[in-house]
């Protein structure tokens, strides 16, 4: 045989051995970044805030289910993503460069979700209010999912959702199917989702609709959910100076100076301007909530946030407990927007909870002992 032949075919060989051991050609030691999205099979709608792992690595999906891991070591990692609703997913993925553009799709039998069929929402609207109205009937805005050349059978909805700028908000389904509930936006371009779950827990996701709240911002924003349908929870806020104290007004006394909550919705006693004055804008009274209180223009001052259980008795008239959960944005729509969260488990009827206090202009949050 050739020598030069043979010595030829050794450095082939050795090329593939040392290729192989680099998990298919990156250099030993070398890191790149694998970056893509996250979709739902057969709609490519995205999946936003779930959490991806690559071996020891995780990171989450943005509103738009886009994900990025940096200083990927070079060789064969696997990729896993567990949804609620959704077939677990697991696939090794060979990093022997920068790979961008990937694409993981999650597997659903459940209807795929319209969420073009809302009633009163466009695509691309600019709005001069930051709620919206997500209304419509679940037969509307479904589809059967073609499922091994055949449809599906008859759909149960068990669970509607509606999910704005990545936060997940329950929608009440009546047994007709119709739905209809105020939900609460950001300043500026925002993100909404339909997202259901049929009575095998199966899980649809609908494509993104966006919309514009026109505010150029809103100092004070507070949303109070609970985890209990048929219950009410309320939220008050009261402006004080700080020798007036941190209280929460007996019933006789909930109409005074500086109190918005569900029976003085829009007070105008906080400030010298409309925008300086906070309003009620969500009002739920059916259980989970949302219920929100916006203020654009804070004028200077203390404001006590507050959570009463008005109602404890759900639809079997019985009192039960309720996991109430406080979103508290400060200075929202700017680059010094910052973000508080609270929960507390109410026990019965009745009882308040002090969540904390706002101190504006400087928008720190701050604890100021309740006043006897």
């Amino acid at each position: 045989m050739n020598k030069r032949f043979v010595l030829l075919v050794a450095v082939v060989l050795a090329g593939f051995l040392i290729t192989g051991c680099m998990g298919g050609g990156g250099k030993p030691g070398s890191s790149y970044t694998l970056s893509g999205s996250v979709v739902e099979k057969g709609t490519n709608h995205p999946i936003g805030q779930i959490e991806v792992l690559l071996g020891t690595k995780h990171t989450t999906t943005d509103n738009q289910g886009r994900f990025e891991f940096t200083n990927v070591e070079a060789g064969t990692h696997t990729v896993e993503i567990s949804v609620d609703g959704y077939e677990r997913f697991e696939k090794p993925v060979n990093v022997n460069r920068n790979l961008t553009g990937q694409k993981f799709e999650l597997v659903t039998s459940a209807p795929q979700v319209n969420i073009n069929a809302l009633e009163g929402i466009t695509d691309g609207e600019e709005l001069d209010q930051a709620t919206i109205r997500i209304a419509g009937n679940v037969n509307d805005i479904l589809t059967p999912r073609s499922e091994v050349g055949s449809l599906t059978t008859a759909i149960t909805i068990d669970q509607l959702q509606a999910i704005i700028n990545g936060t997940v908000y329950e929608i009440r389904v009546e047994s007709d199917g119709d739905f209809d509930q105020e939900l609460p936006l950001d300043p500026g371009s925002n993100t909404i989702q339909l997202r259901v779950f049929d009575d095998h827990g199966h899980a649809g996701t609908s494509a993104i609709l966006r919309v514009t709240v026109t505010l150029p911002r809103i100092d004070l924003r507070v949303i109070l959910s609970w985890d209990t349908d048929g219950t009410d929870v309320d939220i008050h806020m009261f402006q004080r100076r700080s020798e007036e104290g941190n209280v929460f007004a007996d019933y006789d006394a909930w109409n005074s100076d500086r109190h918005v909550y569900w029976n003085n919705k829009s007070p105008s006693d906080f400030g010298t301007t409309e925008e300086s004055n906070p309003i009620l804008d969500i009002d739920n009274t059916e259980g989970r909530g949302p219920e929100t209180i916006l203020l654009q223009e804070a004028a200077a001052g203390q404001y006590h946030i507050w959570v009463h259980y008005y109602r404890a008795y759900g639809y079997d008239n019985e009192e039960i407990p309720s996991k109430a959960t406080i979103r508290i944005t400060v200075n929202g729509g700017t680059s010094d927007a910052e973000i508080h969260e609270f929960e507390k488990t109410l026990e019965h009827g009745w009882e308040v909870w002090y969540v904390g206090t706002i101190e504006m202009p400087s928008g720190t949050l701050i604890q100021v002992p309740p006043a006897n």
